[in-house]
């Protein structure tokens, strides 16, 4: 298999970097409308590109030095977009979707909650039917962008006679709605927060604004988790969105810190695995071309690239000696490329221990694969088939 496909006289290639050379500063908003934002989404909104074209455009957008959408609005873009493609209503497409592949309305999904922790079906979050619209109750923790979001991803609890799992529903929230409240996470970083706490006192949602049917709700979000850990799915620190492990052993050659036998054998180490969350890459572009449909790969991918990346930025900082200890101050050559908020080891660092609990823990993911590859016997939980307002009772009665 030829693993630097396509070619660079690739038809498909030479349209989209004429394209691109006749845009050179192109406005997100003519990305859209080119169908370069979601290029995989079917007309309207995208090309129906297969998988191979697909990967030619994100080259492409490389090339010429612009940073993809899919890396400005990725929750809208690549997690919870397609599901309005699916299960919304042509209004809905209508109204949300433009706006977000234009990056003009950032998105945020308002998933995770206080009380929960890795039990995501555990919301307390409630959305009680009243006339035309819902009222929202609750709170969310450790949610991206949510102080920047424009929409909201919601799920909450609509229908608590239900076990857990099945009384659950999707919303479409604009987050300036009256009674939300989002207050920004800082850690001990000292850069711009990432994450927040969005609190909802009587939030009003119209009822329209419901994704797909009441009870539709936890399918959509193993629907979305799943695409999320598949993108995850790549080389580099940070879930692939920082340097590489190519890029940290041309650094250290550069600098000559590779002389260094015991770095010469860890960073080996991790080129390799580097190597194999690329060919991982491949291979799901690969399966895709066939029709294969997506499995459990994002749950595997996912457990490789996020110890991953913590090794590369914890190999870079130690590396770097006493440089390493003052902010930002990279010791270590990086290319001219753009990594958001990684350009930098420091910052890569600094974050790494969040991506081995962000978007499904690692304990979730090997449950998953033990479970479902491997045929092991599924966790026991008790509250499974429990009816969730009945949970606490059950547990009391336990308990006493």
């Amino acid at each position: 298999m030829d693993f630097n496909l396509p070619s660079e006289t690739d038809p498909r290639r030479l349209e989209i970097r004429a394209w691109f050379e006749a845009h050179p500063d192109p406005s997100y908003t003519q990305i859209a409308e080119r169908g370069l934002a979601a290029p995989n989404w079917p007309a309207p909104w995208g090309l129906s590109a297969d998988p191979e074209t697909q990967y030619i455009i994100e080259e492409e957008f490389a090339r010429a030095g612009i940073i993809p959408p899919y890396n400005i609005n990725a929750i809208a873009v690549n997690q919870c977009g397609q599901s309005l493609l699916v299960h919304g209503t042509d209004a809905q497409r209508e109204e949300f979707l433009p706006p977000a592949l234009a990056c003009e309305h950032i998105w945020c999904m308002l998933f995770s909650e206080p009380s929960g922790g890795s039990d995501l079906a555990a919301i307390r979050t409630t959305a009680r039917r009243e006339g035309d619209h819902y009222i929202i109750n609750g709170q969310k923790i450790w949610t991206s962008a949510a102080d920047k979001a424009t929409v909201g991803v919601l799920v909450a609890r609509t229908d608590p006679s239900l076990p857990k799992h099945k009384g659950l529903s999707q919303f479409l929230l604009d987050m300036d709605t009256p009674g939300v409240t989002v207050r920004p996470i800082y850690d001990m970083s000292g850069e711009e927060n990432e994450y927040n706490e969005v609190f909802f006192d009587d939030v009003r949602i119209p009822a329209d604004r419901l994704l797909g049917k009441e009870g539709d709700g936890w399918r959509l979000v193993m629907e979305q988790l799943q695409t999320e850990r598949s993108a995850m799915t790549k080389p580099g620190a940070v879930w692939g969105f920082g340097p590489t492990a190519r890029e940290l052993m041309s650094g250290l050659i550069e600098t000559g810190k590779i002389k260094d036998p015991l770095v010469r054998d860890e960073a080996a180490q991790l080129f390799i695995e580097g190597e194999m969350l690329r060919l991982l890459v491949y291979r799901n572009m690969s399966n895709r071309i066939n029709g294969k449909p997506a499995g459990l790969e994002g749950n595997l991918g996912k457990m490789i690239a996020s110890p991953h990346g913590q090794k590369l930025s914890d190999l870079a900082k130690r590396t770097q000696g006493a440089a390493g200890l003052i902010e930002n101050q990279d010791v270590l050559p990086l290319p001219d490329k753009h990594y958001g908020l990684f350009s930098n080891w420091d910052y890569a660092f600094w974050f790494g221990p969040a991506s081995t609990l962000g978007v499904g823990t690692q304990e979730i993911l090997k449950n998953t694969v033990a479970e479902h590859v491997l045929g092991l016997p599924r966790d026991t939980d008790p509250t499974a088939k429990v009816p969730f307002k009945e949970i606490n009772k059950t547990k009391l009665k336990a308990a006493s």
